[in-house]
């Protein structure tokens, strides 16, 4: 198979990506543009925006929050990108694990997740896991923002972001905001130190 992907470019003079051959489209030459959720891209497109920090990308997501036409709005100022360079095509994709918890400790849900405190220090290793887990140093100070199973909460540490669903339906959506910068242990391989498990048994699964 010939290696082929569209890709959205902002229409605002901003570089394309070095890429062999990239060649612009129309929206009517992407197959199924005309029948797909354009609604749930923009919603996604402006929780992006809260991370972007450049003038232009910020101008563009106030209109975004404001139109309501989100076909129209992606086809005003993006353009689609065709790149091929003859080899078959990778698509690589983003895993991001969703926990049950809740706003308050709540049987199985008892570990915090906790926000990043004013006071962490630039640099230089902080707090254990244990003086965070067992030993309470974070706790009492207004910074949890959920509380989720502490297997779980270990593996979207791991992960880096992730989503929590409360009983009520709300979504929390997790991201990635410091290190204790601790050298880190894998559960894992402890495991099989410890002869619990064979090496080709043990997975983040």
């Amino acid at each position: 198979m010939i290696r082929r992907a569209a890709a959205l470019a902002l229409a605002l003079g901003l570089p394309l990506a070095a890429t062999a051959s990239p060649k612009l489209l129309g929206f009517e030459q992407l197959r199924g543009w005309a029948e797909d959720d354009h609604a749930a891209a923009l919603e996604t497109f402006l929780e992006t925006c809260r991370d972007l920090r450049d003038r232009d990308w910020k101008a563009l997501c106030a209109l975004a929050r404001e139109t309501d036409d989100a076909r129209g709005f992606f086809e005003l100022f993006f353009l689609p990108v065709l790149f091929e360079d003859g080899r078959d095509a990778l698509f690589t994709g983003y895993y991001e694990p969703e926990l049950r918890g809740s706003e308050v400790p709540d049987g199985r849900y008892v570990a915090p997740v906790y926000r990043v405190p004013d006071d962490l220090p630039a640099e230089g290793p902080w707090l254990t896991r244990q003086e965070i887990d067992e030993g309470g140093a974070l706790s009492g100070r207004g910074l949890e923002i959920a509380y989720v199973d502490p297997v779980e909460l270990f593996f979207l540490q791991i992960q880096g972001s992730g989503r929590v669903r409360l009983p009520g339906g709300k979504v929390i959506r997790l991201g990635y905001g410091a290190a204790n910068r601790q050298p880190y242990s894998s559960i894992g391989q402890e495991l099989v130190a410890r002869g619990v498990y064979e090496p080709h048994q043990v997975s983040a699964r």
